[in-house]
């Protein structure tokens, strides 16, 4: 969907206590998370959000004292088990204004296993006056407990641009993978060591685009054999595990008979 499609389904004033955003690029996500916590404060019992009441114009300024943004600290971090503790706590008081309290979680799928165990338990018992919103590029690196218990809302694919040196090696190893060349994807997967934790995401995701764009010249067990790996590394970044362990899970999951 687009973001004009979500507000034709806000307007019947239904939300749910937790989503995920996913799809588009991270502009996008990012108006359809402020879009849903607009929604969760206006004042309107339908046609939310209304964009006209006290509420609605601070959101829509981004000076709304019951909506925050939670981003990570730096660029090569993902957010720690403290800062959704924190958000725990902040999450359980009652608003300052209005009758709901909106956390947007920027980058959600960089939460490390700690950081989203904690989630999930605002997740599994969430106040009344909160609505959780988790920005996400990649759904897959949250854990399934915490997906489960969220509204997907998926908007339009505009896919973001990744570091051609990461096209290079998804490319490589599939290639290798295809002509069963174990040496071959060995060769491929030797710059992964070296690659930091956002490096390693952005080549699953390259990975997955590769497979999605041999569609048809790939049988559906090896499409799913290349899925299963980019699931697989995803897990283990998820972990803190470093490159040169993901290059050997990589490795052992596509020369495997």
């Amino acid at each position: 969907m687009d973001i004009s499609e979500l507000s034709a389904r806000l307007s019947s004033g239904r939300l749910f206590h937790a989503y995920i955003v996913t799809g588009a690029d991270a502009d996008t996500r990012l108006r359809a998370g402020k879009l849903l916590a607009q929604a969760a404060v206006c004042q309107a019992e339908r046609g939310v959000p209304c964009g006209v009441c006290r509420d609605c114009v601070k959101a829509k300024r981004d000076i709304h004292p019951d909506i925050e943004i939670v981003r990570r600290e730096k660029e090569n971090a993902g957010h720690t088990v403290d800062t959704m503790r924190a958000l725990r706590a902040r999450a359980a008081v009652l608003p300052n204004e209005a009758k709901r309290g909106a956390h947007i979680i920027d980058d959600a799928d960089f939460m490390n296993i700690q950081a989203q165990n904690a989630m999930l338990k605002v997740l599994e018992e969430p106040p009344e006056h909160a609505v959780f919103v988790l920005l996400a590029d990649n759904p897959q690196r949250l854990l399934e407990t915490v997906r489960s218990r969220c509204e997907t809302v998926s908007l339009n694919p505009e896919q973001t641009v990744l570091d051609p040196k990461l096209t290079d090696i998804a490319r490589e190893l599939a290639d290798a993978f295809d002509r069963r060349d174990a040496f071959g994807v060995v060769k491929a997967a030797q710059p992964v060591e070296k690659l930091g934790k956002t490096e390693l995401f952005d080549l699953m995701t390259a990975l997955r685009r590769e497979t999605l764009g041999r569609a048809g010249r790939l049988s559906a067990s090896d499409a799913e054999r290349l899925m299963e790996a980019a699931d697989s590394g995803d897990k283990l970044i998820n972990a803190n595990i470093k490159g040169g362990y993901v290059a050997g899970e990589l490795i052992a999951r596509l020369i495997q008979p």
